[in-house]
């Protein structure tokens, strides 16, 4: 790995150990077409007691260009953990109107009366978009010193591993580092 890809991983890929994180009373998923792996992590979180049934858990997402003929990201996902999994729909609440990662976290917000009930924090998206949903987060007042990142891959395997491996991967990580530029230059970031 060079010098250069090693520092655009470091920069990017930025999610805690799965083993490590605590027990948490805050899951938010920003959701995207890697259903089947957040799925999975999901389950993981359930199953190695890092949430549970008192976990307030809110799954964010409409549409995103993908998505034209399919339902809501949100739902989508909800029907993966009810059939697959055996989840009942009451443990989530859905936020159905985000198209992107400020607005997954802005329109969560709603759903929240403080952040000072909750001890610990799950932010969960895409493995490569880590970095640009923390300094989202930082921007709109989420208290970052809870926050513990998980990172989805799904079959695109834009990974912390393997990025830059792939035409397709690289072109992602790219877009990703210009994404944070263009959302700095509009002030829905703070540089943390």
């Amino acid at each position: 790995m060079t010098e250069s890809i090693k520092a655009i991983t470091d920069f990017l890929f930025i999610e805690d150990n799965i083993e490590e994180i605590k027990r948490s009373d805050l899951l938010i998923v920003l959701c995207n077409n890697m259903m089947s792996d957040m799925a999975n992590k999901i389950d993981y979180l359930f199953k190695n007691n890092k949430i549970d049934s008192d976990t307030k858990i809110i799954l964010s997402g409409a549409k995103g260009p993908l998505d034209i003929d399919e339902e809501k990201e949100c739902i989508r996902l909800l029907e993966i953990l009810n059939r697959d999994y055996g989840y009942e729909k009451s443990l989530f609440v859905l936020e159905e109107d985000a198209t992107n990662i400020y607005e997954n976290l802005l329109y969560s917000k709603r759903y929240l009366d403080s952040f000072n009930k909750y001890n610990n924090i799950i932010l969960m998206g895409s493995a490569f978009a880590l970095r640009r949903v923390k300094m989202c987060a930082s921007h709109l007042g989420y208290p970052i010193n809870k926050i513990n990142y998980v990172g989805t891959v799904g079959i695109r395997n834009v990974s912390k591993e393997d990025w830059y491996k792939s035409e397709m991967a690289k072109e992602r990580v790219f877009g990703e580092l210009e994404r944070i530029g263009k959302y700095l230059s509009k002030g829905d970031l703070d540089i943390n």
